[in-house]
This record gives structure tokens, sequence and C-alpha cells, in this order.
């Protein structure tokens, strides 16, 4: 006589770790094999007074399903339910074992994943592989992580020197995905890496690409061997030789322009008295013409 086997050996529950495949894989078979109800009590034993028929399908039902439970693990645990009458009991008592020990590692996953940080000197690859770690850790036991609480959880663990990022991601009307947000930071992480090469420390260029960046934000820093450009004309206009950048006290052509302030106020009425000369001159030659 040949014994039905409905698990493989690998698939049978030992530990804590097995739990959330195992009880999916053990539903499964008593669906299968229509004994569910058997065992969450939903048939009940017939009465002493019931008829025969009726009795023997259940005592069939129930052994069934025993079978199947006790098919679903492994040897040492077998002593936990031997002592148990009904398939109800030997079900309940092998999820309620594992069930609290599976809670606290919830518990336990969800609190590390809450307090990461990244480290400083550390990868976005590095650090976002950790985050994707602990989220696959949660899926065999049945947590699964919705895609927006990680990217939050992912911008809230990232150093000082990303605020800045942090901010400009936050005030967008859409949160990005887990995904689209690894991409958005690897390429600033590759920014960041350029600007900071000893080549382009001292370079004006890269330090006004920097200053952009951070949304020009703070005092302006100037970096080495950079002079912001005067405007021509920032000091005044020398009224001895009309040039721009000094002044008349300062004017280094003072000798060659001897100053009267009566010909300097002359100069500026110069325009309107040739006017007025050359219309005297008009004048006196209409009348002796």
């Amino acid at each position: 006589m040949t014994t039905t086997s409905y698990f493989k050996s690998e698939d049978k529950l030992m530990d804590k770790s097995d739990y959330h495949a195992w009880k999916m894989s053990l539903d499964l078979n008593l669906e299968e094999n229509d004994v569910m109800d058997y065992v969450k009590g939903r048939v009940k034993e017939p009465p002493s007074s019931a008829p025969v028929a009726a009795k023997t399908k259940y005592k069939k039902g129930e052994v069934k399903a025993k079978k199947i439970i006790v098919d679903s693990i492994h040897k040492p645990l077998v002593a936990y339910i031997s002592d148990l009458e009904t398939s109800k009991e030997m079900y309940d008592t092998l999820v309620g074992m594992f069930k609290v020990n599976n809670a606290n590692q919830v518990l336990f996953l969800k609190n590390k994943l809450k307090d990461i940080k990244m480290d400083r000197g550390e990868s976005i690859q590095s650090y976002f592989m950790r985050i994707t770690e602990i989220k696959n850790d949660l899926l065999p036991i049945g947590e699964v992580i919705g895609d927006r609480e990680l990217t939050l959880i992912s911008l809230g663990g990232l150093t000082r020197e990303w605020d800045v990022f942090n901010t400009t991601i936050l005030n967008n009307h859409r949160i990005l995905g887990f995904d689209k947000l690894l991409a958005r930071c690897t390429q600033r992480e590759i920014r960041m890496m350029e600007r900071d090469k000893p080549s382009n420390r001292n370079n004006p260029t890269a330090f006004s690409t920097h200053a952009k960046s951070k949304n020009n934000v703070g005092p302006r820093r100037q970096c080495e061997g950079f002079k912001p450009r005067l405007k021509e004309g920032r000091k005044g206009r020398c009224f001895n030789c009309n040039r721009f950048g000094h002044f008349a006290r300062e004017c280094p052509h003072k000798m060659d322009t001897p100053r009267d302030d009566n010909n300097n106020i002359n100069n500026y009425k110069g325009n309107g008295n040739q006017r007025n000369n050359k219309g005297n001159r008009n004048a006196l030659v209409a009348q002796y013409a």
C-alpha cells in the first residue's frame, strides 16, 4: 500500500523562516482535497444519534486533514501536535507557534528599515542595496512595503549634503517611485563627484555651476583666482580730461590740460552760442542784401 505524500521535503515547515511559504502551501493542499472546512471548524462532528454514513464521512475527512498537516512538517515538530484530537486543534497550534515569532521578526525588520541611514562616504548603490535587502526579507513573511513609503524612507536616510536634492524631490506634486529615485540619485552622485574633482576645485566655471546648484542661497563664496570684473566707469568721470575711471583730483593728464572754470562753463554752453551766432549772421546778411 502506497502512502500519498502532499509535500516535498524542502517545502515542509522546519522553523519560523519557512512559515509564510508553508502556510500558503498547506492551505492550498487542504482546499484541493476539500478538507479546509474541517480545519477551520466549519464541519462539526455529528452527534452519537447521527446516521452511520454521516459519522463515517466526518471521520474520513478528519483523517485526511490530519495526514496533510502532519505531512507538511518535519518530524521534530510532530511531538507538538501528536496528542491533539482534531485537525483544527493541530492547525491552530502550529499557526500559533510560528505566528508569534513571525510578528516579532516583522517588527524587528520594519524598525531596522525605519532607522536605516546612509553612512558618510557610502555610495548611493550600496545604500539602496541595503534598503532592498530588508524589503526582500519582509516579503517571505507576508509584509509588503509600498513604493511611496520606501521612497520616503530612502530620502530620510540620506546625509546632509543631499538636503537640497531632498527638498527638490519632496516639493514635487508627485513623489517618485523607488526605482526612479535610485536613477535620479545616481545621476546626482555623478555630478557631485565631477564637481569635487581636484581639477575642478579652482575652476571658476565649476564654481559658478556649484553656486547655481545651491540656488544662490547664503553669501557668495569666491574660489582662489576668481576676481569679479568691475564695470567701466565704476569710480566716476573726470571733469578735467573727460575720461572715466578716476576723478579730476587724480587726473594723470592734469598738467597737459589746464583747467579753466570759465572755459568749462563756456564749453557746456558752446553749442547754444554757436546756434545764436549763426542766427545773427543770417539776420545781418538779410539786412544788407
